[in-house]
C-alpha cells in the first residue's frame, strides 16, 4: 500500500494533488475518499493533514494552484496592445496557452466549470481572487483596445469577452466529443492552430463574405 522507498515530501505532495484532481473530478468533493486518494498516490493518509490540513484544504489547493498559474500567465500575455496586429498576436498567445494548459489539466478544468456553476462557497474566495480576475483582465484588455480605436466601440466589452472566453472554455470541455465523432481534437497541434486562427478571424472579420 505504501512505496518501499520513501518519497521526498514535496514529491508526495505533488502526487497527492494530482490524484486528488482526478478523484474529485470523477466523484465530487463528497464522493472522493481521502484514503483512496492516498492509496493511489502511494502516500500515507497523514500526509493529507500535514500538507493540506485536511480534505477541504486539499480540495481548495487543487483550485488555488491552477488559478494562480492562470492569473500569472494572463497578466503576462494580455498586456496593452498598440496595434491590431499586436492585439491579434496577444490573443493568439493567450489561446495557445489556454488550450495547452486546459487540455493538460482536464480534470481541474471540469471541476472549475462545475463549482462555478453551483457557486460552491468552499472555493468562492479562490474563484474571486484568481479565475474571476483572469476574466477581468480579459475585459480590461478589450476596453483598452476600444479606447485606442483598435476595435469597435459600439460593442459591449463584457459580451466580447464572454463570447471569446467561453468559446475556448466550452471547446476544451467538449473536446472528447469532437474527437469521437469528427476526429478533431486539441491533442492535434494542427487542429489547435486552425481553431485559434479561425476564432480570431471570426472575431475580427465575422463569417460573411467581405465586400470588395
Amino acid at each position: 500500500m505504501f512505496c518501499k522507498k520513501p518519497i521526498p515530501s514535496e514529491k508526495t505532495k505533488d502526487l497527492i494533488l494530482e490524484e486528488a484532481k482526478k478523484q474529485f473530478c470523477e466523484k465530487g468533493f463528497e464522493g472522493a475518499s481521502v484514503r483512496d486518494i492516498c492509496v493511489a498516490a502511494h502516500a500515507n493518509v497523514s500526509a493529507i493533514k500535514y500538507h493540506f490540513g485536511g480534505k477541504e484544504g486539499l480540495y481548495r489547493e487543487c483550485f488555488r494552484n491552477y488559478g494562480e498559474e492562470r492569473l500569472a500567465t494572463t497578466t503576462k500575455l494580455l498586456t496593452q496592445a498598440n496595434s491590431v496586429e499586436e492585439l491579434k498576436l496577444r490573443l493568439q498567445l493567450f489561446c495557445e496557452d489556454f488550450i495547452k494548459e486546459g487540455m493538460a489539466n482536464a480534470h481541474i478544468t471540469k471541476m472549475i466549470c462545475r463549482e462555478i456553476e453551483i457557486e460552491n462557497p468552499l472555493i468562492q474566495d479562490i474563484f474571486e481572487s484568481t479565475f474571476l480576475k483572469v476574466y477581468t483582465l480579459f475585459t480590461d484588455f478589450f476596453i483598452d483596445a476600444q479606447n485606442k480605436g483598435l476595435i469597435r466601440k459600439d460593442l459591449d466589452h463584457h459580451i466580447i469577452t464572454s463570447l471569446f472566453f467561453h468559446s475556448l472554455t466550452t471547446s476544451i470541455r467538449v473536446d472528447h466529443v469532437g474527437e469521437k465523432y469528427y476526429n478533431r481534437t486539441f491533442k492535434d497541434p494542427k487542429y489547435a492552430e486552425q481553431f485559434i486562427k479561425s476564432l480570431i478571424t471570426i472575431m475580427f472579420n465575422g463569417i460573411k463574405i467581405q465586400e470588395q
